[in-house]
């Protein structure tokens, strides 16, 4: 079987620049996916992709996955109709801002991975990016309502923008709000103080957002083609690695996490179960150890908002035993 994992975008007979396959990965991630997908950490991973149930952006986003990963030519064709009514949707004021923010980064995603998809043609395609760029704007003009975590996953967004539609200045124009992140707000020890102060019970979930927005922005601007390095911005050892390890080390004991009160370890492993998909793309850049023990126990990863099944996408390869 040839699997097509991904094929360059044609403009005008000229081929785009920028990478059209995922947004946080490459054909190349896809291709040893597949080759190991008998092996672990790709079999679990594998085998919950084909049977997860989801209703809504999970689903579509799942279905990008079983197209890019599996070819399931059926589950892609079937997402696309709800991919484009999901994105038109104008937003209710009511959800959470985050929530519709990474949503929509979601589907920026599932749109990414189901761009090749045969049943995908250009007028569809094109409906889709207009209504993204008006779901876009629309949350551009809620500023008022937007905290810290929710400007950091508006600037992904905009930078997710960039890919979807071939407009690689919305991606650039990201990079000095990421450097001014990692150089202000990032302490020597990890923690961020405008996503942990509140002491209000949520500073877990805040700094594990935060810290996922750094990192995806990084990879995102690492594979789009535009040669963009973030994963080597530091400010005297400060990057977004320092950011995105901190409350790693309290997913045991989350009795020493002083920024709330009667934090428990149930807590933060729930959040990191929910919201830490980015810690493969962590462990695949920097082969942490003290990353790779939280994952073994997380394994196989699935974050709608943060990459989607990122234990497929940005696992290390196997390494080969004894007997090959």
């Amino acid at each position: 079987m040839r699997w097509n994992v991904c094929i360059p975008i044609h403009w005008g007979g000229m081929v785009a620049k920028m990478n059209h396959c995922g947004l946080y990965f490459m054909a190349e991630q896809v291709r040893e996916a597949i080759h190991h997908r008998e092996r672990e950490p790709f079999k679990t991973a594998f085998d919950r992709m084909n049977t997860d149930v989801f209703t809504g952006s999970a689903a579509v986003v799942r279905a990008g996955f079983l197209w890019k990963f599996a070819q399931n030519a059926a589950a892609g064709a079937a997402a696309l109709y709800s991919l484009e009514t999901l994105t038109a949707e104008t937003p209710s004021p009511d959800c959470p801002l985050i929530d519709t923010i990474s949503e929509t980064a979601a589907l920026a995603q599932a749109f990414e991975m189901l761009r090749d998809h045969p049943a995908n043609e250009p007028s569809l395609q094109t409906r889709w990016m207009d209504a993204f760029a008006a779901r876009r704007d629309w949350l551009s003009a809620q500023g008022d309502r937007a905290g810290y975590v929710e400007t950091l996953w508006m600037a992904l967004l905009n930078m997710t923008a960039g890919v979807v539609l071939d407009q690689p200045k919305l991606l650039r124009d990201q990079v000095p709000f990421f450097e001014m992140t990692i150089r202000e707000d990032v302490r020597p020890q990890g923690f961020i103080p405008k996503a942990v102060e509140g002491n209000d019970g949520g500073s877990v979930i805040r700094q594990v957002r935060a810290a996922s927005a750094l990192i995806l922005m990084a990879e995102l601007a690492a594979v789009s083609g535009e040669n963009i390095d973030l994963w080597n911005y530091s400010v005297r050892g400060v990057s977004a690695v320092t950011a995105a390890v901190y409350a790693i080390y309290y997913f045991y004991v989350a009795a020493k996490w002083k920024w709330d009160i009667a934090i428990t370890a149930e807590h933060v492993q729930d959040v990191f179960k929910q919201y830490g998909g980015y810690l493969e793309i962590v462990y695949r850049r920097t082969q942490l150890k003290d990353v790779k023990t939280v994952l073994t126990d997380l394994r196989p990863m699935w974050d709608v908002y943060g990459g989607g099944y990122t234990t497929l996408t940005h696992a290390p390869v196997p390494r080969k035993g004894l007997f090959g």
